[in-house]
């Protein structure tokens, strides 16, 4: 569902007449609860997969670095995609 809204945004900051007042691209930095290399990757992967970001950085220690096309982007970091991982990986 995550994944939807952020396509249906992304095409909104593409086609909207003001799309270079709206386009705010800037580097996001977090820490995610997750613990263990295939948690992590997992979550690094869906992030990057999910339009309007990318994780440019990550650390064993789960600190991430994520590449955003607006606020609004990041503002659903780490949030529920993070909540379902760790459900998946038993850390929920």
């Amino acid at each position: 569902w995550e994944i939807i809204k952020a396509n249906v945004w992304v095409l909104y900051l593409a086609l909207h007449p003001r799309m270079n007042e709206l386009i705010s691209p800037r580097l996001f930095s977090f820490k995610s609860s997750l613990n263990g290399e295939m948690a992590l990757l997992t979550f690094a992967n869906s992030i990057t997969l999910t339009p309007g970001t990318i994780t440019v950085a990550i650390d064993s220690k789960g600190n991430f670095i994520v590449h955003v096309i607006d606020a609004k982007s990041a503002s659903g970091l780490p949030g529920a995609m993070e909540e379902n991982i760790a459900k998946v990986f038993g850390q929920a």
